[in-house]
């Protein structure tokens, strides 16, 4: 296990819907606190997440962006590999209504643990998906073909050192202390108490990935990575195919550039390229956003972001 405020993004597949030698079919593993986290499990899920030592016992969550058979289609074989592993942890898989039904399509009529199925329903704002204390899953509709979701993972660290004088002065009762140290506002008597009234030496704040799935840009991506550390963002195609995205829902590295742009985040990682391009042409998405958002990263299969 990772130790406690460690965020660790693993990309065990890059590419688009079609896979090439050395770009696999869409999948991020997210390791953060005590979770393990799957986002869009393709086909060969459960190989790729061995390779890098991840048994599908010890995912917590799936999170599932759309029902397309490359951001789906490794449900299956998880759920049939965690239940002959004698899985006993539970694990939630959330995603759009019509995902969550093709999950039960394939779910095994006894599971030897809890299956926690959560359908999302479109949102032009941020919800939250499951606040499990200091890691929030949050979610918001995206610009794709069918229904579609983007996820921010957030990390909620403390901004700053706790001053309990402040906060008895205030009257704040104790068992709201760690809420403020986190940066949550908290009411006490009808007044409101903000962190800055108790901290001393306000150096944190929360770490949050999000990742668009397949889309096309737009303000709901903007909104939902606002404050982000990294954002992962749909780049299928250059610009010169900006019709074809348009028509087929996605973005090109300009559209993943001007978002990020936008949004103020810090890294921005252009992911989902087309299997047309040939690995010396992913220079050129880098070299496409760059001169919009300067730290501009391409995925590729195996990097691992840590923060």
């Amino acid at each position: 296990m990772l130790p406690s405020g460690v965020f660790k993004v693993v990309f065990i597949g890059s590419g688009g819907a079609i896979p090439r030698r050395g770009r696999d079919l869409p999948g991020i593993f997210i390791e953060v606190d005590r979770f393990r986290i799957l986002i869009d499990p393709s086909e060969g899920s459960v190989r790729r997440l061995m390779e890098i030592g991840v048994s599908p016992l010890k995912l917590t969550h799936i999170l599932i962006t759309h029902i397309h058979a490359d951001h789906i289609n490794g449900i299956p074989g998880l759920l049939a590999t965690a239940s002959m592993l004698n899985k006993v942890t539970p694990l939630t898989i959330a995603g759009p209504p019509n995902a969550v039904e093709f999950v039960k399509l394939f779910t095994p009529s006894s599971l030897p643990f809890r299956l926690n199925l959560v359908s999302l329903r479109g949102s032009d704002e941020p919800l939250t998906v499951e606040d499990l204390g200091n890691v929030q899953i949050q979610y918001i509709s995206t610009y794709h073909t069918v229904d579609s979701v983007a996820y921010s993972i957030v990390l909620k660290r403390p901004l700053g050192r706790f001053n309990p004088v402040k906060a008895k002065e205030l009257g704040v009762p104790v068992a709201l202390w760690k809420r403020l140290q986190m940066g949550e506002e908290v009411e006490v008597n009808g007044t409101v108490i903000k962190p800055a009234d108790v901290l001393d030496e306000v150096k944190y704040g929360p770490i949050k990935v999000t990742y668009t799935g397949d889309t096309m840009p737009g303000p709901n991506i903007v909104k939902l990575a606002k404050g982000s550390s990294i954002l992962i963002h749909d780049s299928t195609y250059l610009p010169e195919e900006s019709s074809e995205a348009g028509i087929r829902g996605h973005s090109t590295c300009i559209d993943a550039a001007n978002d990020a742009r936008e949004s103020g985040v810090e890294i921005l990682v252009l992911y989902h390229m087309s299997y047309r391009y040939n690995d010396d042409e992913y220079w050129s998405f880098i070299k496409c956003a760059s001169a919009i958002f300067p730290r501009t990263l391409a995925a590729y299969d195996g990097l691992i972001l840590e923060i």
